[in-house]
């Protein structure tokens, strides 16, 4: 899903919302961060984005202040009172290609009359989920004791006459009701043949 087109656009992050609409309490460990900015790298890929991170932490040895990690500029503020002077540096660093995500109304409102874009975590949250989606297609290796086969096999399910039938009738009753409703149609128009 190209969510901006083909303009190459970079997000500033507010990552303290993201985690906090993901469930985290408090401030995140440095585990959970590297795990949020390997998945905005992957969200970023897929999207062919940008991405700017904003923490309030000290700053990840992996991950320095204001240096790319995986694809991802990293930024961190030292406090809450920091975050906005933080997040709003992102915002002139990343210019007029600029989409800010945040659940501060505030800020946003001041973003918007800057003339950028924002987004609200929320929405930014199904854009960072959708890659989380297990694949359909994707083949499933076969073992013994596989929990989806449960060590049955479909020939031991019976024959086919002990079955449910898939209830012909109903569906015949359906076509005999569109065929009665056509016909009905035909007489009324005057059919050039």
């Amino acid at each position: 899903m190209r969510l901006f087109g083909t303009t190459k656009r970079t997000m500033v992050v507010d990552l303290d919302a993201v985690l906090k609409s993901k469930g985290v309490r408090g401030r995140a460990q440095p585990r959970q961060q590297l795990q949020i900015l390997r998945l905005l790298s992957r969200m970023g890929q897929r999207e062919k984005v940008n991405v700017t991170a904003v923490f309030v932490s000290e700053p990840l040895s992996k991950a320095p202040h204001n240096t790319v990690f995986d694809g991802v500029r990293v930024r961190y503020a030292k406090s809450d009172d920091d975050m906005k002077p933080q997040l709003l540096a992102g915002v002139k660093q990343a210019g007029g290609s600029a989409v800010f995500v945040t659940e501060d109304v505030a800020m946003e409102n001041k973003v918007i009359r800057s003339g950028k874009d924002t987004l609200r975590v929320s929405t930014f949250r199904k854009l960072l989920d959708e890659g989380n989606e297990p694949i359909i297609n994707k083949p499933v290796k076969e073992t013994r004791g596989n929990k989806r086969s449960n060590g049955r096999d479909n020939r031991e399910r019976g024959p086919r006459s002990n079955r449910k039938p898939d209830r012909p009738a109903k569906k015949q009753q359906q076509v005999d009701r569109k065929s009665q409703a056509q016909d009905e149609i035909s007489q009324m128009i005057d059919l050039v043949e």
